[in-house]
């Protein structure tokens, strides 16, 4: 099998999580805690093996790269080094990965602070002390924030030039290296466009189940 359709396996379990805070398949509870307990464990399959590619796959296509540039990041768990299978692409996951670091208090907030949010709310509205009636409430303030955290990382990170600094990554690169950054980058635009107008819709709607 293809490191490539590995990466896109072991991609998989992201848009799982989602889905299961989103959709609550298995009831509030159970889907709370069968997607925190994905998230939580992805790193522990997902990082070794885009560790043990990150020379032989460029980090923002995921095609196979041989003799690419190579670049030093720091990120939470330490410093990395990752490949590109030529300059032109190691140029734009500079660029996006140093938009990242510029607006790291930006993207913390908007992401991991939306998602401590929703998982209070959540678990709240499971043990019964809130309405089940206002989950949907809870998704679509979620999607809401998130979209509006990732739409201009995915619309205006690579635009500009890459400064000469040292990269620093405010999330674990890992994740973005199993399928490639330009792929993260267009599903933070397409999932970031879909969700704005659902939650829009939702919370604009006299018609919307509140």
């Amino acid at each position: 099998m293809s490191d490539r359709l590995l990466g896109l396996l072991l991609f998989l379990p992201v848009p799982i999580v989602l889905f299961l805070f989103t959709r609550a398949p298995l009831g509030i509870a159970w889907s709370l805690a069968l997607g925190v307990a994905l998230m939580l464990s992805h790193r522990l399959y997902a990082r070794p093996f885009a560790l043990a590619r990150s020379a032989r796959r460029c980090l923002w296509c995921g095609s196979a790269t041989v003799e690419g540039p190579a670049f030093d990041v720091e990120e939470p768990f330490g410093t990395t080094r990752w490949g590109a299978c030529g300059e032109p692409h190691a140029d734009r996951a500079r660029r996006f990965l140093e938009w990242a670091a510029r607006h790291r208090r930006f993207l913390q907030v908007g992401i991991l602070g939306t998602l401590a949010a929703f998982l209070v709310a959540g678990a709240v509205i499971a043990s019964g002390r809130m309405s089940a009636t206002r989950y949907p409430d809870a998704v679509n303030a979620f999607r809401l924030a998130i979209a509006v955290t990732v739409l201009p990382l995915g619309f205006l990170a690579t635009r500009g030039r890459a400064a000469d600094t040292p990269l620093r990554s405010p999330f674990p690169v890992h994740i973005q290296a199993l399928i490639g950054t330009c792929a993260v980058s267009w599903l933070f635009r397409l999932v970031g466009l879909a969700w704005l107008v659902l939650a829009i819709l939702h919370f604009a709607l006299p018609s919307s189940p509140r």
